[in-house]
């Protein structure tokens, strides 16, 4: 199903924020959640595979928490509930560091509103932006797509020098038809909310083999902790972070189960991976590490060249995230990425 009939509204200023900051030549950020916020809120609670909970299923899973959120007249309980007072929200943090950084308000874009107001990734969206994040948290059974119209407006962002496109899907947990292979994956990653199968991220995949790189996220990986509890520290390639954007970035979060950014072979030389992300290593056994893998890929650059003045990086969806730990360095690195001079 092409994106074109799916649409976008422009929420400006969707959360609440300081109002203290003065306008200044920040850089202009663009949150863009690649969701059908229509067809995600309208699954089927009698299907467990591919869609998010509903807030109330949060809420028995891990009760106590979130009883804040217990009055259904104040809180949707549904899947709705879930999408907005659980992943927005949890982006509220994120949106402030920014604003007190750069001096600008982020504006926040959903593919397709719940009301269903409409417009696509064009250049009347992407020109008021510098940096431009698609968080493509959409289930693939939805069928989200980015249409040619919107690669070339794409293309055409990245031409200004000074851009920095960033794609971040989630995980890919349940790919395998068989059963088995699917409880060896939820053996692995524990979280009792994602079910059989929760296929996240067509819109990254579909924007990034249309600009020629057709990267994947794939599984649903646990990471390993530090002795404190935190997230165990990143493996970074600072040679090869010639812009800077890791410095003084030391982890990334404990999300319960993160995707490895699967880089094909014929890309080599063109994709230089940042970050890994060491792999819990008492976890229950999953395919991936028994293949002998250890770490995941965690974020990927594609650097400018001769065809394109911007910056591309992949990463996983969380990283602009509050709610799953490792938040001195993720708001160091959000600071690291608001400093990038304005285009």
């Amino acid at each position: 199903m092409s994106s074109a009939r799916w649409c976008v509204r422009l929420l400006r200023n969707s959360f609440p924020l300081e109002t203290g900051a003065t306008e200044m030549a920040g850089r202009r950020f663009l949150l863009y959640f690649a969701w059908s916020r229509v067809l995600e809120e309208k699954a089927s609670l009698g299907t467990l595979e591919n869609r998010y909970p509903a807030l109330f299923e949060l809420r028995r899973a891990i009760w106590p928490h979130y009883e804040w959120a217990a009055d259904g007249e104040r809180y949707r309980q549904g899947i709705a509930g879930f999408l907005e007072h659980v992943i927005l929200f949890d982006f509220q943090r994120f949106i402030q560091v920014i604003l007190e950084a750069t001096g600008n308000a982020v504006t926040l874009v959903e593919r397709q509103s719940a009301e269903g107001g409409c417009s696509p990734l064009d250049d009347r969206l992407l020109s008021s932006a510098d940096t431009v994040i698609v968080v493509s948290l959409d289930h693939l059974v939805t069928e989200q797509t980015v249409d040619a119209n919107e690669v070339a407006a794409v293309r055409r962002f990245l031409m200004r020098s000074g851009t920095a496109l960033i794609v971040c899907p989630h995980h890919d947990v349940g790919a395998p038809p068989e059963q088995s292979a699917r409880e060896v994956e939820l053996l692995h990653h524990g979280d009792r909310l994602v079910s059989s199968q929760q296929r996240l991220g067509g819109v990254a995949r579909s924007l990034l083999a249309e600009l020629g790189f057709p990267v994947e996220n794939r599984y649903g990986l646990s990471p390993a902790a530090a002795p404190d509890g935190g997230p165990a520290p990143l493996d970074v390639a600072t040679h090869l972070d010639t812009p800077g954007f890791l410095v003084g970035v030391e982890t990334f979060n404990l999300h319960a189960h993160l995707p490895h950014l699967w880089v094909p072979p014929a890309l080599e030389g063109r994709v230089s991976v940042l970050a890994r992300q060491l792999i819990h290593p008492s976890a229950p056994p999953h395919p991936f590490v028994e293949r002998g893998h250890d770490r995941f890929n965690a974020m990927l650059w594609m650097p400018p060249d001769a065809t394109r003045a911007g910056h591309l990086l992949v990463c996983d969806a969380t990283i602009w995230s509050s709610a799953f730990g490792g938040l001195t360095s993720l708001n160091r690195f959000w600071q690291n990425l608001a400093r990038m001079p304005a285009s």
